[in-house]
């Protein structure tokens, strides 16, 4: 078969189960289901690998200057994260979202340690979202994420092992949509779910090329 008419039907098939998935709202179950259609299912290693076998807590800190605003999206990043490792990592036991809710109403982030400690982790996933933005102007969605991952090695004294600036996320990333085209909480579950995808994959084997069609699904 002629390659560009396979490559340009994997392009077109993966778009339309993109297109599919979003439409109920869970733009990560592509991804977590392992459906490597692109480039033949072709994927690469994992970028870090130290939580395989682990016990491992997510927690996610929202913006220190907007809090309390996003702390709503902060706590679901946490939650597609973990979800995605637990699919997708060998061996792993992911701490429950509902034990990281407990502690986040306790304590302060700064101790985020002591939480990995209290549920008995090996790992901690820390995620820290430097900023966090919808919108772009007044009448437009454009998510604007500035992310940075850190794990730190619990059975170590909560040394850091591995630590990854993911720089800005955009989604979509050519142009804004409008906003009158669908409620803000609608748009807020996607940029979450394409947030979380770009942090959980550098965790296990993916294919590189699975956010190809997002700016497609972003007008869904």
């Amino acid at each position: 078969m002629d390659r560009p008419f396979t490559v340009a039907r994997r392009t077109a098939l993966v778009a339309a189960l993109l297109l599919t998935v979003t439409g109920t709202g869970c733009v990560h179950q592509i991804i977590a289901t392992g459906i490597y259609l692109w480039q033949g299912g072709n994927v690469v290693p994992a970028d870090c690998d130290v939580l395989e076998g682990q016990r491992v807590v997510v927690v996610c800190r929202p913006p220190s200057s907007q809090e309390y605003r996003h702390a709503g999206a902060a706590r679901s990043i946490g939650e597609r994260v973990a979800k995605l490792l637990e699919i997708n990592v060998k061996k792993i036991d992911v701490v429950s979202q509902s034990e990281v809710d407990n502690w986040v109403d306790e304590q302060d982030w700064e101790n985020f340690k002591d939480l990995g400690r209290s549920v008995k982790a090996n790992r901690v996933v820390y995620i820290e979202l430097d900023d966090f933005e919808l919108y772009k102007g007044k009448t437009l969605y454009q998510g604007d994420a500035d992310v940075t991952v850190s794990v730190y090695d619990m059975d170590n004294k909560g040394k850091l092992m591995w630590d990854k600036p993911l720089g800005q996320v955009l989604f979509p990333r050519n142009s804004g949509i409008p906003a009158a085209d669908k409620p803000v909480q609608a748009f807020q579950r996607q940029f979450v779910d394409v947030v979380s995808i770009q942090i959980a994959q550098h965790f296990y084997e993916h294919n590189p090329n699975t956010d190809f069609a997002l700016d497609a699904v972003a007008n869904q």
